[in-house]
């Protein structure tokens, strides 16, 4: 893992990591497994979209995108 695409830690209640990691197979990674699990979900145009992402920019984290666009800021603030 590059240090411009850090892993992140997402809050999950106990039980729903029990079941994915029931779903996982073991042969997949969990970044794998999580995109995979949302392609079928995922319009064409959007998938178009995130492999044009993928190809021509890089990756922000939120607090970035927040600066360049502060309508997004949060409320809870």
């Amino acid at each position: 893992m590059s240090a411009s695409n850090p892993m992140s830690s997402i809050p999950a209640h106990r039980s729903t990591i029990k079941l994915l990691q029931r779903l996982k197979p073991s042969n997949k990674n969990w970044d794998e497994f999580l995109l995979s699990a949302f392609e079928d979900w995922l319009p064409p145009e959007t998938l178009v979209e995130l492999e044009r992402r993928e190809r021509e920019e890089t990756s922000r984290t939120f607090a970035e995108i927040e600066r360049a666009h502060p309508k997004l800021r949060r409320l809870s603030r």
